[in-house]
């Protein structure tokens, strides 16, 4: 491989425990014919047999399908589990360490070959501009937003192939232990968001605050960053990667048809620039309640003002569940 023919954006690429996803999508990224290529492994978790053999597969289909390739290969191999919150959070901060912008791609999503030169793109285009803080690879909308190949959004979205700059990346705090559930709100309350969007926020704000997600989360707390700097996020008007990981053995198992998983990948190219760079409120509300929320989103007023006042009185009396336990 020539380096001229190279593809010059860093990647990031974060695994674990899963050869066969791991070969397919870093065949996806070795087809880009990458000039950088960063590989992150969380380690095996204590005394877990499978984990020591998956682990090693993984680091073999690596060098296997990385060798005689030309890329500059990094490698971070932890020596200890952190975990699928910490975890993803120490190799973006690794990243991070070592190039200015770059694409972070999980071991689940096989991303488009658009994807790269998408990112690549955007990457320059909105290099200086410090509202833009993201930009997504997941679509899975009912309908095209705006007039160009992508539109802005408050980037409630997957963050399993994306791209970012060092600049948005550096406030992102995992414990989330200086923001307070009324400065989220408040943030919250600028993009127009409802109640019942606010709450479910608020609610995953105080969850982190109290570990109850059991560190598993971070693509949670790096959304709230961008809204408490009144950020904004790209959002593909076509799918450009292909979650294969939402089912089996997933850590975060959704279910057999569930909206992201498998969703085709479709060609984006030649990017056309939207002429309203504005968030695209609707839409995003419009996830909230597909992927989120969708037991609520035929609720109607009455029904929204019980479920928030019958939570206020709970957290004020303490009182967990519902009020007449079953037997």
């Amino acid at each position: 491989m020539t380096d001229s023919n190279s593809f010059h954006t860093p990647i990031l690429l974060i695994t674990f425990n899963r050869p066969e996803h791991t070969g397919k999508v870093l065949e996806a990224i070795m087809a880009a014919q990458p000039h950088e290529l960063f590989v992150f492994q969380d380690g095996e978790r204590t005394a877990n047999e499978n984990d020591i053999l998956k682990c090693a597969e993984v680091r073999q289909v690596v060098e296997k399908q990385t060798k005689e390739t030309g890329v500059i290969l990094h490698t971070f191999y932890s020596k200890k589990n952190l975990g699928c919150g910490p975890g993803p959070a120490a190799a973006i901060f690794w990243f991070f360490e070592n190039v200015d912008e770059g694409i972070i791609i999980e071991d689940d999503a096989v991303p488009h070959p658009d994807f790269f030169p998408y990112c690549e793109e955007l990457l320059a285009k909105y290099r200086d501009n410090n509202d833009v803080r993201a930009i997504g690879s997941m679509n899975v909308d009912t309908q095209r937003w705006g007039d160009g190949s992508y539109y802005f959004s408050m980037m409630n979205r997957n963050l399993c192939a994306w791209a970012t700059w060092k600049r948005s990346w550096m406030s992102f705090d995992i414990s989330m232990a200086k923001t307070s559930c009324g400065d989220l709100r408040r943030a919250l309350r600028k993009y127009g968001c409802g109640p019942l969007e606010c709450d479910y926020w608020i609610d995953r704000l105080r969850e982190v605050h109290k570990n109850l997600s059991d560190g598993k989360s971070w693509d949670m707390q790096f959304f709230m960053s961008i809204w408490l700097n009144h950020g904004k996020g790209i959002i593909p008007n076509v799918n450009l990667s292909s979650n294969i990981g939402t089912v089996g053995e997933a850590t975060h198992v959704l279910g057999e048809g569930n909206i992201i998983d498998n969703v085709p990948t479709s060609p984006i190219l030649p990017l056309v620039h939207p002429s309203d760079t504005n968030v695209q409120s609707e839409a995003d509300k419009q996830f909230h309640f597909r992927y989120f929320e969708p037991q609520k989103a035929t609720w109607g007023l009455g029904k929204i003002l019980y479920h928030l006042i019958n939570k206020r009185i709970k957290r004020l009396v303490g009182h967990e569940g519902p009020w007449i336990k079953r037997k």
